[in-house]
């Protein structure tokens, strides 16, 4: 009994750590795609930027966003699940995408939290929808 939980949870970090490690694929991509168009609307016609307006996104983004992100939030909603037992994919889905969608806010001051672009929250949430739903793939369907 003791040892069927204890390999439970072991296959709960495991699937955590990979759902996450999605979740950041997820987030990135879509940042630096939505972050590359940005400065190419922006770039007019200076070539220099416009050909290179993914590596300097991928840079910004990266430096805007390393910094504040924690995986708290998502690991509260993963542990609340498995200790309520709750084998929903809509509780994984909602939960990941609140969970990193809340990231930013926790990063800013309210003030500020306020200015937040939508697309930039909708990037976020995009990416812990997936991360919730790898999740629920791996482990929380047999929560």
């Amino acid at each position: 009994m003791i040892f069927k939980l204890i390999l439970r949870w072991i296959w709960v970090a495991i699937a955590f750590l990979i759902s996450t490690t999605i979740a950041l694929i997820v987030l990135f991509s879509l940042g630096i795609f939505w972050l590359g168009d940005e400065f190419r609307a922006a770039a007019g016609s200076n070539e220099f930027v416009w050909h290179g307006a993914d590596v300097f996104a991928a840079y910004f983004f990266a430096a805007a966003v390393g910094p504040a992100l924690t995986a708290l939030p998502g690991f509260v909603a993963v542990v609340f699940g498995e200790i309520m037992r709750i084998r929903s994919a809509l509780y994984y889905i909602i939960a990941g995408g609140a969970a990193v969608a809340v990231i930013p806010l926790l990063a800013r001051s309210a003030e500020a939290a306020s200015s937040t672009p939508s697309a930039y929250m909708s990037i976020f949430a995009a990416a812990g929808f997936v991360g919730g739903f790898a999740y629920w793939a791996l482990a929380g369907a047999r929560a």
